[in-house]
């Protein structure tokens, strides 16, 4: 802005400043900031403007001024327009984002929201086995049977064949059990496995043993 200002005047200027950082980089050539570059022309095709660096908070008037400037421009957001910088951006961005997901996911039908109700960036840390048995979505008969891939959604052993099935009640699955919960209390058993590393462990042999018996999932035609 100063620069702006000076390049109508045509006398020699001197512009001083105790932002060394802002110096060096309208100095540097190589700059590929655009603010910088735009700089650097306004210096190339107006020479009689000089940059000049002064020793910050040591007394020197004109600065003194133009840091109660800056923080008054700060407090006014009224009065004053600043450039937002990049990173301002994106975290709007992003927020706006992840604000949508959040109402797609809140008016969402999946059973995974009451275990994970807020959407995040960041990976949850479930593995392959574990994300199976929290959706449901694996070589589970309720599954294969909501695709029409079975005639029922019963397991070998004539249940319901769903995760909680084989978790808790199937005679196939006897070494990875765990105790059944209450209806109430199922949300909170859930959470307590997928947070605990010995019952995440037991949790993926169970999900590997599913997977490598198929008889589990092979229909009594008779």
């Amino acid at each position: 802005m100063a620069i702006e200002a000076a390049s109508s005047l045509h006398r020699p200027i001197k512009i001083w400043t105790d932002s060394l950082s802002s110096l060096m980089a309208i100095f540097n050539p190589k700059s590929r900031h655009s603010m910088v570059r735009e700089i650097q022309t306004l210096l190339l095709s107006h020479k009689h403007i000089h940059l000049r660096w002064l020793k910050p908070h040591v007394g020197y008037l004109g600065n003194e001024c133009a840091d109660q400037l800056a923080k008054e421009a700060i407090t006014k957001g009224d009065t004053f327009y600043l450039t937002k910088p990049l990173s301002y951006l994106k975290y709007e961005i992003r927020s706006a984002a992840l604000s949508i997901w959040q109402d797609n996911w809140d008016n969402g039908e999946t059973d995974t929201h009451d275990i994970a109700p807020r959407v995040s960036s960041k990976p949850v840390g479930w593995n392959r086995e574990e994300l199976m048995f929290v959706t449901g979505h694996g070589p589970f008969p309720s599954y294969l049977h909501r695709f029409n891939l079975r005639t029922h959604d019963n397991c070998s052993c004539g249940e319901k064949g769903d995760p909680m099935h084989y978790a808790t009640k199937c005679r196939c699955t006897l070494s990875w059990h765990f105790q059944t919960p209450t209806v109430s209390l199922k949300l909170q058993w859930l959470k307590n496995i997928l947070t605990n590393n010995l019952s995440r462990t037991r949790l993926r042999l169970l999900m590997h043993f599913i997977c490598d018996e198929n008889i589990l999932n092979v229909e009594d035609n008779n």
